[in-house]
């Protein structure tokens, strides 16, 4: 009885992990902003999220059906979200990712030193430089960095097309994605994070399918590709280990050397653009963002981070394998994080007084809405075409 128990409990984790990480993510968000009606609207999430994965897959129209709702909630959330943006004043929220991108774009284009200067909330930006590069179309054609989520919202659709192969599995997932609570914070806040992570999420497919399986990029490009995405966030480097390391390991002597000639060159030239305006190494050591991004976890625990994408990178024959490795992993780097923080703050000062910034699970959420249709919602193309 314990072993089939220990069975059943096992091979249903094994399949329904990402939902189980979703629901945990979203409920934090639910808690903290949801207010006296947290635990109503937690309830009525969970049984809708539950209803979802128990009938979706029994249900099954023609597949122009999926197409329609697929393009139209696809629209009408991209409609919504650029209605968002032009309505919330940012300085109206107690978030400053957005003021902390806009002010290092104003500095770079007056030849300002970014990181000395502080936002409305009086916080130094701890942006890396190519986060504020990737925001600045969006500051100077519309006048707010916030459109970038609204661009990503799009290249997240693009991303669910290709990997995904019929409209029924395509519609699921971004059913789960728009109507994901820590999502629909990003949005309104004009946060970066999920942002950042949907562009790593692209490119980790661009450089799987275009480069690992086939040879249509060459090195030198996937060097400044990968160099300027280790310059959004330096937590990126895990999925990309995950992707890029094995292949790196093959490369001839020839092409590892221009790969890493190409990085150093990209990641040099970025640099020197952000940091030559420092007026003395002083200021540059006091006001960088490389020290406060680097120290938001002991060393040790993301060396073993690190360690695990290593030796996994080896295992990974698949664009799945990446997604749900580098999904899981980053989750965990939170979690053991925030449970630390709990045991030692509580909850009140975790949840209710901000103590801990929540929203740092999203960099997981991309990978792991990805991961819900290759574990939970796989096989559900409709039977009538």
């Amino acid at each position: 009885m314990i072993k089939i128990l220990y069975e059943f409990i096992f091979n249903n984790f094994v399949k329904y992990w990402p939902i189980i990480i979703y629901f945990f993510i979203n409920a934090l968000f639910i808690l903290k902003y949801g207010e006296s009606y947290n635990i109503p609207l937690l309830i009525a999430y969970f049984t809708g999220i539950l209803v979802i994965v128990k009938f979706y897959n029994k249900t099954d129209f023609k597949e122009s059906a999926y197409k329609i709702l697929f393009w139209s909630l696809g629209i009408l959330f991209f409609c919504g979200s650029v209605g968002v943006n032009y309505v919330i004043d940012g300085k109206s929220l107690n978030v400053d990712r957005w003021d902390a991108m806009e002010i290092g774009i104003k500095a770079i284009l007056n030849n300002e030193y970014p990181y000395s200067i502080k936002d409305y909330m009086g916080r130094e930006s701890s942006n890396l430089p190519f986060l504020i590069i990737l925001g600045m179309p969006f500051y100077l054609l519309f006048g707010s960095v916030g459109y970038l989520q609204c661009f990503c919202f799009l290249l997240f659709l693009y991303i669910i097309f290709k990997i995904f192969k019929d409209y029924k599995q395509r519609l699921i997932i971004l059913i789960f994605l728009a109507f994901s609570p820590s999502y629909l914070w990003e949005i309104y806040t004009k946060s970066d994070l999920f942002s950042n992570f949907i562009i790593l999420v692209a490119l980790i497919y661009l450089i799987q399918k275009n480069f690992v399986e086939k040879k249509n990029l060459n090195i030198i490009t996937v060097s400044i590709l990968i160099s300027l995405m280790v310059l959004t966030r330096f937590s990126v480097i895990i999925p990309l280990i995950l992707l890029f390391f094995r292949p790196f390991f093959k490369l001839s002597i020839k092409d590892k050397l221009l790969f890493v000639l190409s990085s150093v060159i990209t990641i040099s030239s970025v640099l020197y653009l952000f940091f030559h305006q420092a007026e003395s190494l002083d200021l540059f050591v006091k006001h960088n963002p490389l020290i406060i991004q680097a120290g938001k976890q002991p060393v040790i625990v993301t060396a073993l981070y690190i360690i695990t994408a290593l030796i996994l990178s080896f295992k990974v024959k698949l664009l799945q394998h990446i997604i749900l490795w580098g999904g899981g992993i980053l989750f965990i780097c939170i979690l053991l994080t925030f449970s630390y923080y709990m045991v030692v703050l509580g909850y009140e000062n975790m949840i209710t007084n901000s103590n801990f910034d929540i929203s740092f699970f999203n960099m997981s959420m991309p990978f792991i809405v990805i991961a819900m249709g290759m574990k939970v919602f796989i096989n559900l193309k409709s039977q009538r075409q």
